[in-house]
């Protein structure tokens, strides 16, 4: 075949974009000078506080996409252009951490924060459900670690929605309640592996 879509390229440019991503959120945060107020140093850590959030952040999408993206997996074609739409979120979380702490996580920029992360997530979900159809046979099923990173996914889409509703109520705690949430699947994860059972039945 002459011309034929890279798996290669895809998840070279993808962590790429990840790698780009992950560096250009710290630029967010202005070096302080001289002596600083305790205003100014509580702004300063909550620019530090909302970096490390988002980074966590989008650090957990890049072990997802990973994942979804195996070494055994075949990939159907528009999963491409999926992952091109993903890649197109990724790059606006440092957008929307800059405007997030530049507004004192006002509420436009907090709806903003959690549509883009709900975006991401339910992309993320339809590249895993597109992955599994393109590679499991009806009398096949997924095995026990596949099964557990797709409920995690899904979960990963139900907590955003929480995301969504805390940034129509109570916007000013959004970086909060996404720190639960990461903090939440991380130790419920692990918590399930523990126990040999997959998570969130």
């Amino acid at each position: 075949m002459l011309f034929q879509n890279s798996k290669t390229r895809l998840v070279g440019i993808s962590d790429g974009v990840f790698a780009v991503v992950l560096t250009i959120m710290v630029l967010n945060i202005k070096v302080p000078t001289g002596h600083l107020s305790i205003t100014q140093v509580q702004s300063l850590l909550q620019a530090i506080f909302t970096y490390l959030i988002s980074f966590a952040v989008v650090a957990q999408y890049w072990q997802y996409h990973q994942e979804c993206f195996g070494h055994n997996a075949n990939l159907p074609t528009g999963i491409y252009i999926l992952n091109n739409c993903y890649l197109s979120l990724i790059c606006l979380i440092p957008f929307v951490t800059a405007w997030l702490k530049e507004s004192q996580s006002s509420s436009y920029s907090a709806i903003v924060f959690a549509v883009v992360i709900a975006a991401v997530d339910i992309l993320q979900l339809i590249m895993f459900q597109r992955v599994i159809r393109a590679n499991l046979q009806p009398s096949q099923q997924l095995s026990p670690h596949d099964r557990e990173e797709y409920r995690s996914v899904k979960m990963m889409v139900v907590i955003s929605g929480l995301y969504l509703l805390v940034s129509l109520t109570v916007p000013h705690l959004i970086l909060l309640i996404i720190a639960a949430g990461l903090t939440f699947r991380v130790i419920t994860t692990r918590f399930m592996r523990r126990f040999k059972q997959p998570p969130f039945n």
